[in-house]
């Protein structure tokens, strides 16, 4: 087997049930596969653009939509890491939430420096994604099953240290004050998950490490076969996913403010989780990629805001993210089926 062998992505994979090439999509359905996303965003935007004139498309709104969803893209970057390599990262929105509360507290009861508490908070979301690593790849503890575990052991901590109140004294204004600024009418925390969304991006499909994962992701037998270090490059999956988290805390504590006990459950989840599958059912079908989990996202976004606009009750927004997200991974599963004849989610 050669090395091109190993850095063949899901969609390229062979069938794992006949073990030939599934035949190739007709031109115009691949064309909707790719850039279906793409249309119903326009499409939606054209609707409520209609339904509410002068509103929906307003500079004020669309800098909403732009600076709500900022660190929700950062959470979704994060997620995309362990799923390419074929596991799953559920506790990247409670390490959110602990990397704000230790960002914050550093300011608020230790007295550091923005710096520092900055750089302890991705530090903490770093090690998150480390314990995470070493129980899925070294004890080979199923990810899911891992990583809700660790979830819930954050959760806890976080009650017992805050006891559930949020901490906002003392914190550097020059990191709260970001949520106000804007570059050429654009929010800065919009520019800096752009940014990182690129970095991402550039790791995943422009190194070796990038290559290697998505190899693994796609066949881990073959990856064994050709030499490759599964163990360290799943573990290293999850780094990468802790230090994504890490950072989205600390723009977490710059959009809101504080330190928020409450933030980083589940439902604060549902719309990156729905982001990231949705992502994968455009641009490269079947296969989790960057620009499509952030498109996923202005997509939900622009829903949610929409229908928000339009004086829906608060409910319909959680019926619309729990079932975005039902509905993204059946697409991605159906599309990575066609592709590869299997749609497992995580090991």
């Amino acid at each position: 087997m050669t090395a091109t062998t190993s850095t063949s992505t899901p969609l390229e994979t062979p069938s794992a049930e006949t073990g030939k090439e599934r035949r190739p999509l007709t031109s115009m359905s691949g064309i909707l596969e790719k850039f279906g996303l793409v249309g119903l965003l326009v499409i939606l935007v054209a609707v409520f653009a209609v339904q509410l004139p002068g509103v929906f498309l307003s500079g004020a709104n669309l800098r909403s939509i732009a600076l709500s969803q900022s660190v929700l893209a950062v959470m979704a970057v994060a997620l995309v890491f362990p799923l390419v390599g074929g596991r799953f990262d559920i506790s990247v929105g409670a390490n959110l939430g602990l990397c704000s509360i230790v960002t914050a507290s550093m300011m608020s009861k230790t007295g550091l420096p923005l710096l520092p508490s900055i750089l302890i908070g991705v530090a903490t979301g770093l090690a998150i994604g480390a314990i995470n690593g070493i129980l899925v790849a070294y004890l080979g503890i199923n990810s899911i099953i891992a990583t809700l575990g660790v979830s819930t052991v954050i959760a806890g901590i976080v009650q017992a240290y805050t006891q559930g109140i949020p901490i906002s004294s003392n914190i550097s204004p020059a990191l709260t004050g970001m949520s106000n600024q804007l570059v050429l009418g654009i929010p800065v925390l919009f520019i800096l998950m752009l940014v990182l969304a690129a970095a991402a991006w550039f790791v995943l499909t422009q190194t070796t490490y990038g290559r290697y994962l998505f190899a693994v992701g796609s066949n881990a037998d073959a990856a064994t076969l050709v030499g490759l270090p599964i163990r360290r490059i799943i573990m290293m999956s999850f780094v990468w996913a802790g230090g994504f988290a890490g950072i989205a805390g600390v723009l977490q504590v710059a959009a809101q403010g504080n330190g928020n006990p409450q933030v980083g459950g589940i439902t604060f989840m549902l719309p990156a989780l729905a982001a990231v599958f949705l992502g994968a059912t455009t641009f490269t079908p079947g296969k989790y990629n960057i620009p499509g989990t952030v498109l996923g996202l202005i997509f939900i976004a622009t829903a949610v805001s929409g229908l928000a606009l339009m004086g829906v009750q608060p409910w319909v927004t959680d019926v619309f993210n729990g079932g975005a997200v039902v509905v993204a991974v059946g697409l991605s599963a159906l599309f990575k089926r066609r592709r590869t004849g299997t749609a497992a989610l995580g090991e």
